[in-house]
């Protein structure tokens, strides 16, 4: 018997079980090309395949405001570094980042770093609600909506806008 039909046959005994067809739920499957941080299903696993987002790679866009936030709330960027753009303190800052956590340190935000960086997130208030624990006191306020696109809490006066990938429109914004 070919691998290909005994995976095929192994694969028909795993997902028929008792006489019901058991079907996972695949989990979250999102491309930069929607446009903006998205998920479906457990947020948990919401931002594995986002990105990436670095100096020469969508580099000046909302994502990168949630990224540079992430960054402040773990004391790697002061509030004032938080302007949008992937520039050299942001690259620096991520390097660092990734190196502390045991990813490889290119700069790049992809899906391990935003999957490391997901594992700090928890429920805030109720499904669809989630705060990033930083270090110490920072906190970062995230909302996923029911369409699954994700936003964020941030400016001077708290405003939420939506992750885009392809505008930047946080008053912090430069």
């Amino acid at each position: 018997m070919s691998l290909q039909i005994r995976v095929a046959a192994l694969a028909m005994v795993v997902a028929v079980s008792g006489g019901t067809l058991a079907i996972s739920a695949a989990p979250a499957a999102a491309s930069v090309s929607q446009g903006y941080i998205m998920g479906s299903g457990n947020w948990k696993d919401d931002w594995g395949d986002e990105g990436p987002i670095s100096a020469s790679t969508r580099s000046y866009n909302n994502v990168v405001a949630a990224w540079q936030m992430i960054l402040w709330a773990d004391g790697y960027l002061t509030q004032a570094d938080v302007d949008c753009r992937f520039g050299p303190a942001t690259t620096s800052a991520t390097k660092k980042w990734q190196s502390d956590r045991g990813l490889v340190s290119d700069g790049v935000v992809g899906a391990n770093t935003l999957t490391k960086a997901a594992t700090k997130l928890g429920v805030y208030e109720g499904e669809g609600w989630y705060w990033y624990d930083g270090a110490g006191t920072k906190l970062i306020y995230f909302g996923r909506n029911a369409d699954g696109k994700w936003d964020m809490s941030l400016g001077p006066d708290q405003e939420w806008q939506l992750l885009s990938y392809t505008y930047a429109n946080f008053s912090v914004c430069s």
